[in-house]
C-alpha cells in the first residue's frame, strides 16, 4: 500500500484515524496502530509483515534486560538476524551473479532460492532502525528498554516504516507513552492535513510529471543525445528530490495526526554550497545514522580518507545492490575528500560558483540511480555524438514543469507553508482553501502516480 494510493487516502487512513481516536478505549490505541501498521506493510505480502515482526522480536529479545548494556555478544546476536535477512533478500543475487560471476549449470531451478526472492519494501530503513536501537542499548544510551508494545510500534509505525525518516527511540518514546492521553486538537489536524497536502502535491503534481517526461529517455539511453542530457540531468535531480521530500512531508503529517513529531529529513539540500553541506541537508536522518553508528566507531578523522570511502560505499550499498550504487557512494565520498583537501580554495570562490558546482555534480551523480554502469556508458556515448537525438522530444510542457520544479525547490519552504496560523482567521481560512485545492488536485491525478523511488531501498 502506498501513500499516493486512493485506497490508502480514502479508506485505510480514515478508518485507522477514526478507530484510534473514537472507537476504542484510550489504552487500546497503541494496539490499533500496531495492527494497522502490520496490515499496511502486509498488503505487499504477508511474509513481509512476518519478517518485520520476527526481526523486531529478535532484537527485542537480545536487547532486553540490564545485561544488554555493554554486552558485545548480545549486540552481535541482536543484529545477526535482521542483517542476515537484509543480506539474503537484497544482496544475494548481486553477490552471486555480479560480484562472483557465478553461472547456473543446473537448469532453471538452480539458484531459484535466491533468484525468486521479492525484496520487502523499505527493508533497509527498518533494519537500520533496529541496528541503531541495538547499538543504543549496548552503549547504554537507552537505559530502560521499552515495553514490547512500544517496541513494536516504534519499529512498525506505518507513516515512517517504508521510507523513513530513520527514527531513534528517544525521538518518539514520549509520543508512544502519551498515546492514551493524547487528544488531537484543531492545530494538530490542520498541520497534519497541510503536510499531507503539500507532500502529496510534490509527489503527484511535480515528481510524477517530471517522471512522465523522462520515461522515454530512460527507456532508450542510446538515443538521448546532448540536448536530452541537458534536460535529463536537472529534471531527474528535481524528480528524486520532490519524490522523496514529498514522501517525508506526508510521513510528518501522518505522524502529527497521531501525536508524533517525526524529524525533518530535508533542509533545502540543493542550496548547499559544498558536498559536506549537502549531506547535512539531504536525507538528514540517514546522514546522522551513518555518522553515529559507522563513521565515529571507525574513529572518524583517524584514517580519514579510508573511513570516508567506507561510509559512503556503505551508503551506496544501502541504497541498492549494484555496482552503480557503489560507484554513486564512492563518487560522493571522493567529492567530500577533495573538498576537505581544498576547502580554502573552494570557499574563496564566488558563492554562486560554489553552488553551481555542487548542484551540478550532485545532479550528475543521480544518473547512477537510473542507469546501470553499462547503460550509462551508452547514454554518455550518445551525448558525445551531440545534437538532438532521434526519439527525444522535449516539449514546452516539460520545460514548464522543470521551471516550476526549480521555482518551488529554491523559493518555497514547505514546512512553513504546511502550518496554518489560526490567530489570523481570514488568512487561515484562505490558506486552508489553497491546501485543500492542492490536495484534491493531487487526488485527480493520483491514478497516474508512480511508486515512491525510495520504496525500493
Amino acid at each position: 500500500m502506498l501513500f499516493n494510493d486512493l485506497n490508502f487516502l480514502i479508506l485505510f487512513l480514515p478508518a485507522v484515524t477514526i478507530t484510534t481516536w473514537w472507537l476504542v478505549p484510550d489504552q487500546f490505541r497503541i494496539h490499533v496502530l500496531i495492527i494497522a501498521s502490520f496490515i499496511f506493510y502486509g498488503m505487499s505480502g504477508w511474509e513481509h509483515a512476518l519478517l518485520l515482526l520476527m526481526s523486531t522480536l529478535w532484537v527485542y529479545l537480545f536487547t532486553h534486560g540490564l545485561l544488554a548494556i555493554g554486552s558485545r555478544c548480545r549486540l552481535v546476536l541482536a543484529i545477526a538476524f535482521p542483517v542476515a535477512a537484509l543480506v539474503y533478500l537484497k544482496y544475494t543475487n548481486f553477490i552471486l551473479y555480479d560480484v562472483l560471476s557465478l553461472e547456473s549449470s543446473g537448469g532453471e531451478g538452480a539458484f531459484s532460492l535466491f533468484r525468486d526472492v521479492v525484496l520487502p519494501a523499505g527493508i533497509s530503513f527498518f533494519t537500520f532502525q533496529l541496528i541503531g536501537y541495538a547499538i543504543d542499548r549496548y552503549r547504554g544510551s537507552v537505559k530502560e528498554p521499552p515495553t514490547l508494545k512500544a517496541m513494536l510500534l516504534y519499529i512498525s509505525f506505518f507513516p515512517q516504516l517504508i521510507a523513513g525518516p530513520i527514527v531513534r527511540l528517544a525521538q518518539v518514546s514520549s509520543a508512544i507513552e502519551n498515546l492514551p492521553s493524547f487528544r488531537p486538537k484543531r492545530q494538530n489536524i490542520a498541520d497534519a492535513f497541510g503536510f499531507i497536502a503539500i507532500g502529496l502535491s510534490y509527489k503527484v503534481l511535480i515528481a510524477d510529471s517530471l517522471h512522465h517526461g523522462l520515461k522515454p529517455m530512460l527507456e532508450k539511453p542510446e538515443e538521448i543525445g546532448l540536448i536530452g542530457f541537458a534536460y535529463l540531468i536537472p529534471a531527474y535531480s528535481f524528480q528524486i528530490y520532490f519524490d522523496f521530500y514529498g514522501y517525508s512531508l506526508i510521513a510528518i503529517g501522518l505522524g502529527k495526526l497521531f501525536g508524533f513529531s517525526l524529524p525533518i529529513n530535508f533542509r533545502a539540500p540543493y542550496s548547499a554550497l559544498n558536498p559536506k553541506d549537502f549531506w547535512r541537508r539531504w536525507h538528514i536522518t540517514l546522514s546522522y545514522w551513518i555518522r553515529d553508528y559507522l563513521y565515529l566507531p571507525l574513529r572518524g578523522n583517524k584514517n580519514y580518507k579510508r573511513n570516508i570511502l567506507i561510509v559512503f560505499g556503505v551508503c551506496g550499498l544501502w541504497h541498492g545492490a549494484g555496482f552503480s550504487f557503489i560507484v554513486w557512494g564512492l563518487f560522493h565520498g571522493l567529492f567530500v575528500i577533495l573538498y576537505n583537501q581544498n576547502v580554502k580554495a573552494w570557499d574563496a570562490l564566488p558563492r554562486f560558483l560554489q553552488w553551481m558546482m555542487t548542484f551540478s555534480l550532485v545532479s550528475v551523480s543521480w544518473l547512477l540511480f537510473v542507469f546501470e554502469v553499462q547503460d550509462l556508458s551508452t547514454a554518455f556515448a550518445s551525448m558525445v555524438r551531440g545534437g538532438y537525438a532521434e526519439g527525444v522530444d522535449i516539449t514546452y510542457e516539460m520545460l514548464l514543469i522543470i521551471a516550476v520544479a526549480a521555482l518551488v525547490c529554491f523559493r518555497i519552504k514547505a514546512e512553513k507553508l504546511a502550518t496554518i496560523d489560526f490567530s489570523k482567521p481570514l488568512m487561515s481560512f484562505a490558506w486552508g482553501g489553497v491546501l485543500g485545492a492542492a490536495f484534491f488536485m493531487s487526488l485527480m491525478f493520483v491514478d497516474r502516480s508512480e511508486a515512491f523511488i525510495y520504496f525500493r531501498f
